[in-house]
Order: C-alpha cells, then structure tokens, then sequence
C-alpha cells in the first residue's frame, strides 16, 4: 500500500469542511476530481472513509485516518520546510575551524551579521593552530577552515584571504617597545625568545636560527601571550593574534624584514561540496574581508 500525501491533503480537506464543494473550492480542484481522488484512497484502504456520500460524517475508519493523517501531513509540511531552509541556507549545520586570532577578530562580526538572515544554522566553530586546521579539513571533522599553511598542500583547495605582517611581541614596559625603528633579527638575538607554531611562516635563515635555538616554544597563543606578560621573553606574531589596543599589557613592534608576513587562507577539501548554509557563511567571510580591505 502506497498512500500519497496528496490523497491524505485531499481527505483532510473535505472532513474538514464537510462537503466535495467546499473542498474543491479551497484545492482548487473539480468535485469530481476530488471525488475519485476519496475513491482511489477507499480502495487502497480497503474500507469506507465516510458514512453517506455527503461527506458530513466519518466512519471509525475515517476517524482514524484523520487522526493519523494530521499528524503524517504535519511532519510531511514541517519536513519540506526543513529542506527549503536547508536548500537556502536557514537549516542545517555548519562546522569550521579557524586560528584563535581569526576566532575572536574576526569571525564574531561576520556570524552576527550572517545569523540576522539564517537563525535558524547551528554553527559549530573549533579554534587552533594552522596545522590542526587543515588536518580537522583533510578528515572531513570541519566544513572548511581558515588558516595559515607552513607548506604547499595539493589535496586542499584553498583562497587567500588577509595578510598581515609579522611584528614583535613584548611587554609595553619592555626596552623594545619604544624603539623608534623596526627590530632586526640581530636584536632579537640578545632576548629571550619564545618560539610558536607559525614562526614557521619566515623563512629568513637570521630568524630561523633564532627559532632553532630558543629554549621554549608553545603552540597555544593565549598561553604564549600569558607568558610574554609576565615577562618571560618576547615572540613573533601578527596584528592581529594580539588581543584589542587597551585590553593587554603587550605591544607590538614592527620588524626590518617586511618579507615576514602571515597569509590567512580559506581552506576547503577539493571536489567537496559544502552544504548551502556553510556557502553562505563562506560568503558572506569573503564579503566581509573585501569591504575591511577597501
């Protein structure tokens, strides 16, 4: 037995409102269409839906189609809503990650701005450092992501973003901070510097030896900064890994070597289809970096 939920419509229709001709008004539908259309539905069911053919009284049959075809139409509406939401970007679930500084800068604008035209998207947001990033990508456990790549990576798809020079991170009370001119490498090497996971991103062999031969190095760039604060070293970050102007007690400093700059990628797995909702977020990311770039 195959029921349509057309047929289903068409029954509730007229117990609803009790005669082929009110029903046929509110379908849009000839009497006698909807008339074969209860017929068709009888004959699947193997008994009568109705006492008379007046369709004023349901039989115990009838009754308990009606019971059962109301909430069989309820979930059948309520599921094709779901799906055009899903089909436009109101439904469904989103999963990225991004580096903590793109997490906390820049995403909260952009998912307040997306959540006033998609309310109802779930959006599940991991923040870590560049390598886990495109792993959580690689393994299909995030959408897309945003981060930097230390290395060519063929089996992602990726569009650049921002880019952002590296600078020195100290202390405001530290000597650095005043300087008037851009820190060398030279100078870094009488400091106590703290390496982290994208001093990867400068090649310059100065700066890498530098990195090779520091003592402590810390991925998380919160815990890197807790440290610099309590005046444990200095490090190499961008602009914006470094929280707000007002909000810390760290400065940052330009470097001489103007090679040294972070490129933020938008990371996606190639030949993957992203769902309607995370193309929009998508979008609405590369809308938001195009207008703070003008």
């Amino acid at each position: 037995m195959a029921i349509k939920i057309e047929s289903l419509k068409t029954f509730l229709t007229v117990a609803s409102s009790g005669t082929l001709t009110e029903a046929a008004e509110i379908l849009q539908r000839t009497p006698s269409a909807i008339s074969m259309t209860l017929k068709q539905l009888e004959q699947e069911l193997g008994q009568n839906l109705f006492v008379t053919d007046r369709k004023s009284a349901l039989t115990p049959m009838g009754q308990y189609v009606l019971d059962e075809g109301k909430k069989a139409v309820g979930d059948f509406d309520a599921s094709m809503m779901a799906i055009k939401r899903f089909a436009e970007g109101d439904n469904g679930t989103i999963k990225l990650a991004a580096v903590p500084s793109i997490a906390t800068r820049l995403l909260p604008s952009v998912v307040t701005q997306f959540h006033q035209t998609s309310k109802n998207v779930r959006i599940e947001l991991r923040d870590m450092d560049s390598s886990m990033v495109a792993a959580a990508v690689r393994n299909g456990s995030v959408d897309f992501g945003i981060a930097s790549l230390t290395q060519e990576s063929h089996d992602l798809d990726t569009k650049l973003i921002l880019e952002e020079p590296f600078g020195l991170i100290c202390r405001k009370d530290h000597k650095l901070a005043a300087a008037k001119k851009p820190v060398t490498w030279q100078t870094l090497w009488q400091e106590n510097f703290l390496s982290n996971g994208i001093c990867a991103l400068i090649k310059d062999p100065s700066f890498q030896r530098i990195v090779t031969n520091c003592t402590i190095h810390i991925h998380n760039t919160s815990t890197l900064l807790s440290f610099i604060e309590k005046g444990l070293g200095v490090t190499l970050l961008p602009r914006m890994a470094l929280p707000q102007e007002g909000a810390s007690n760290l400065a940052f400093v330009p470097i001489a070597d103007k090679t040294a700059i972070r490129s933020l990628h938008l990371i996606l797995q190639k030949h993957h289809l992203l769902n309607p909702a995370s193309e929009e977020l998508v979008k609405s990311i590369l809308e938001w970096m195009r207008l703070k770039s003008q």
